[in-house]
C-alpha cells in the first residue's frame, strides 16, 4: 500500500517549517520521523507532497528512500495536496488502497498504522480511520473510488464533507486505537513546547 505524507503548508501559526522541526529525543526531523515510522510500519512506497518549503524538505530528504512529490498548486489548501499525492500513489500500484497522513500528526505509533493498513482486508468500505475516544484522526486509508468524490470536493471544506458523508452511509470503518498520536496536531510553538516536554498537546 503506498502511503503519502502531506508537508506542503506554510506553518504561519508555527513561524517556521513543521516537517522541519526536530523530533524531541532524536536527531531527525518530523518529516523523516514520520517516514521513518511508516517504513517500519511496513511501508516500502512513500511520498511527500511537498508546496511553500520544497527545497528544504527536498535537501532534509535527500538521503531518504522517499519519493518527493512537490504540488504546484499548494496555495490551493490541504486537498489540493492530498489529490495530487493520491494521483501519483494509486499510479504505483494495482492495488485498492492509499494512506494519507500529516507531517503536523508525527506522533503516531507503528503498531497503529499497522492496524490501520490491515482494516482495510475486512468488508467492503471506502476509507478507514483511527479512533481515540470520541475522536477521529490520522492516518487514514482510502480507496480509489473515493478519488473522483474528492475531486468533487469543495477546497474550502477539504477531504471531511466527503469523510462524513461516507461515514453516515456505512462506508468508513473506524479502528478503536490506545494511541493519543493520532490526534495529536503540532501546529503552533505551543503546541511544539508541549511535545517536546512530554506534555499533552491541546488544541489552540
Amino acid at each position: 500500500m503506498p502511503v503519502i505524507v502531506l508537508a506542503g503548508g506554510r506553518s504561519m501559526r508555527m513561524g517556521r517549517p513543521k516537517a522541519l522541526l526536530q523530533w524531541p529525543g532524536s536527531t531527525r526531523s518530523f518529516v523523516t520521523h514520520v517516514t521513518d515510522t511508516l517504513r517500519n510500519a511496513g511501508a516500502t512506497c512513500v511520498g511527500v507532497v511537498t508546496g511553500a518549503h520544497h527545497d528544504l524538505i527536498t535537501s532534509t530528504l535527500a538521503d531518504e528512500p522517499v519519493q518527493v512529490l512537490y504540488n504546484p498548486r499548494h496555495d490551493e489548501g490541504q486537498l489540493a495536496s492530498l489529490l495530487h499525492g493520491l494521483r501519483w500513489a494509486f499510479a504505483q500500484t494495482d492495488g485498492a488502497w492509499v494512506m494519507s497522513t500529516l507531517v503536523d500528526v508525527p506522533g503516531v505509533r507503528v503498531d497503529t498504522v499497522r492496524a490501520i493498513a490491515d482494516a482495510t482486508r475486512a468488508g467492503h468500505v471506502l476509507a478507514v480511520r483511527p479512533r481515540h475516544g470520541d475522536r477521529h484522526g490520522h492516518p487514514v486509508v482510502w480507496r480509489r473510488e473515493v478519488l473522483p468524490l474528492l475531486e468533487a470536493a469543495d477546497p474550502s471544506q477539504g477531504a471531511r464533507l466527503v469523510m462524513r458523508a461516507l461515514a453516515l452511509d456505512g462506508r468508513v470503518r473506524d479502528v478503536d486505537v490506545d494511541d493519543p498520536g493520532v490526534l495529536t496536531d503540532v501546529d503552533t510553538p505551543a503546541q511544539y513546547d508541549a511535545l517536546a516536554a512530554g506534555r499533552p498537546v491541546r488544541d489552540d
